[in-house]
């Protein structure tokens, strides 16, 4: 959106910031910590805001040899070309993340002793990189918390918007600064001007089928993070002239179950060593095998030749099993176990393969049950896909089964190419005046991503690009207010201290717990009739809506049946099920 004098401001921060997750928790820190009065945008609503981050282990990529990270980062690389400036920078940064993790959060990083061998040993050099992490557990959204909690602190210098996405950005036509974003707020257009600098930290393009398909030739991809990363930061950056890269990385966990949800469960399965061992593999389209089931996960990347590349992806792919393999599920004692039986219960059930090939549309199915119990039987070896052959076993007597299936994706990687500044490059290689990038919009990995790099990553360009964006610019264009932010209801922040005075009358207990994916404290109050819970009552959370949101009131109704805390985890909610059982334990506990 190119400036003109007729467009009026409706409010001039220093510094804004597109989108709040961790890339763009840490740019507003930053931007703070130097000075800058900051605006933090968000599309998504109050307790979905986080991106990926929310949703992501927490470790970061740590490493104390520059030469030997260097040349592992290298070989990850292959066969795109990398931009020598950029990577020896991130390596700097990788170097001093534990500093960085005790200087500005306060905490002793400690080794998650995940892959010490590197997550591709295959390369010289692997272990010189080592995961590390600042919160006990994964997947928890401990890390994200602390990201959140650093902004909170500093409110007197950042103003937060949720549900208000990036419209444009508007660009003065003689020189090509950005002097500010267009923002949709509460049903209006607003323009927002940025004095020193703008940002973007809106994410990938996973949510965005037209993207997918255009940028990774891809056709149906079931997202395992945050549903509000739709590629506008591509847009964004388009619209100003901006030069793209890395767009056809992306990296997954492998398969989820297929409902056509926008999130499906049992993500990361491919990882289950007992569920593909035995009688099972997993048909494609037409029926055949494709991919070896029991190579260990590396972000989705799979063993092809000397390379290792991303799966090729299938539209409507299946488990496919026998009755002994079912049997065999179905009395799995692993950890993945309860995970396992909810599992096997999406089965689509057959008396013969030929049947079962009709139900699923795969028409060669038949043809790769007998080719499996070939290798099984007669061959014993994979010799199509090199799956461990202790793994494999004959298909015998039915009824067979299959569970649909999907291929998922966690981030992707694509978007304005930046500099070792953070500064967005152009078509002509020359920095866009005024305008960054942090995170996975347009990160450094080319190829191959390597798990807790994005951590890392988003640690390192959300501190640069903060602090740049900070720093003071000659002015261009009158960039004052017509009016000012804090007079206009609908330009004031969103962020809000929680809620802390709750009571509780005679047969009532207050209970809270803080291990929920939000930052803010889980807290119910309880109602017991003589010895009955009569009532559960949440007075304050802040989860993520889609997921957490959702489970909560399916568990106070079972907490109403079972009479108990001890209720079982919601799929796909376990941290909020397990921070709601705990605040509902305390709250009986307190009961007078």
């Amino acid at each position: 959106m190119i400036y003109n004098s007729s467009i009026k401001w409706d409010a001039v921060y220093d510094v804004i910031v597109v989108g709040f997750g961790g890339a763009g928790a840490s740019a507003a820190r930053f931007a703070a910590d130097n000075g800058a009065n900051v605006l933090l945008l968000d599309s998504a609503p109050e307790g979905s805001e986080g991106g990926n981050t929310r949703y992501s282990g927490g470790a970061f990529a740590w490493g104390n040899n520059f030469e030997k990270l260097r040349n592992y980062y290298r070989q990850t690389y292959y066969p795109f070309n990398y931009d020598s400036k950029d990577l020896d920078t991130f390596v700097e940064n990788v170097i001093k993340m534990k500093e960085y993790s005790k200087k500005y959060f306060g905490i002793d990083a400690k080794a998650t002793g995940r892959r010490p061998n590197g997550e591709y040993p295959e390369y010289k050099d692997a272990d010189a990189m080592q995961s590390q992490s600042m919160t006990q557990g994964m997947y928890n959204g401990g890390f994200w918390k602390l990201l959140r909690k650093k902004v909170f602190e500093r409110l007197d210098k950042i103003n937060i918007w949720f549900e208000s996405p990036a419209i444009h950005l508007v660009q003065d036509a003689n020189n090509k600064t950005v002097l500010g974003v267009q923002v949709k707020r509460k049903n209006q257009i607003r323009n927002v001007a940025a004095r020193n600098g703008i940002v973007l930290s809106c994410g990938g393009f996973e949510n965005n089928p037209e993207m997918v398909q255009n940028f990774l030739g891809q056709g149906s991809l079931a997202p395992i993070g945050t549903l509000y990363n739709q590629g506008k930061g591509i847009d964004l950056a388009v619209e100003v002239g901006a030069r793209l890269w890395h767009m056809s990385n992306y990296d997954s966990h492998g398969l989820s179950l297929r409902q056509d949800q926008p999130h499906e469960k049992f993500a990361y399965m491919i990882n289950w060593k007992s569920l593909f061992n035995g009688s099972i593999f997993i048909a494609s389209d037409d029926g055949t095998r494709y991919f070896r089931e029991d190579e260990e996960d590396r972000h989705g990347y799979k063993y092809n030749h000397g390379n290792w590349i991303m799966i090729p992806n299938q539209n409507h792919p299946h488990i496919v099993m026998d009755q002994r393999q079912y049997n065999q599920l179905k009395n799995d004692q692993s950890a993945k176990a309860a995970q396992i039986k909810e599992l096997i219960s999406y089965a689509i059930k057959a008396d013969t393969i030929s049947e079962l090939a009709e139900k699923i549309n795969a028409l060669k199915l038949s043809e790769a049950v007998a080719d499996f119990n070939f290798l099984t039987d007669d061959v014993k070896r994979d010799m199509f896909l090199n799956r461990k052959i202790e793994t494999m076993r004959s298909f015998s007597e039915g009824p067979y089964y299959a569970i649909p299936v999907r291929h998922n994706i966690l981030h992707t990687h694509g978007g304005a190419k930046r500099n070792e500044k953070c500064e967005v490059i152009d078509l002509e290689g020359n920095p866009i005046p005024h305008l960054y990038e942090a995170g996975e919009l347009g990160d450094i990995f080319a190829t191959k991503y390597i798990g807790a790099n994005s951590i890392a990553d988003l640690l390192i360009s959300g501190k640069i690009s903060g602090e740049n964006a900070a720093l003071p610019k000659p002015k261009t264009v009158e960039l004052d207010a017509v009016t000012g932010a804090s007079k206009v209801p609908e330009l004031k922040s969103d962020a809000r201290t929680e809620i802390t005075n709750f009571t509780a009358e005679e047969n009532q207990g207050i209970g809270m717990s803080e291990n929920g994916i939000s930052d803010t404290a889980l807290v119910v109050r309880v109602t017991k009739d003589g010895n009955k819970i009569s009532n559960v009552e949440v007075l304050q959370e802040k989860e993520s809506p889609s997921i957490g949101g959702k489970a909560i009131p399916k568990l106070v109704k079972e907490v109403l049946c079972k009479q108990s805390a001890d209720v079982d985890a919601i799929s796909g909610a376990t941290t909020t099920s397990s921070a709601f059982k705990d605040a509902v334990a305390q709250a009986i506990s307190n009961i007078k």
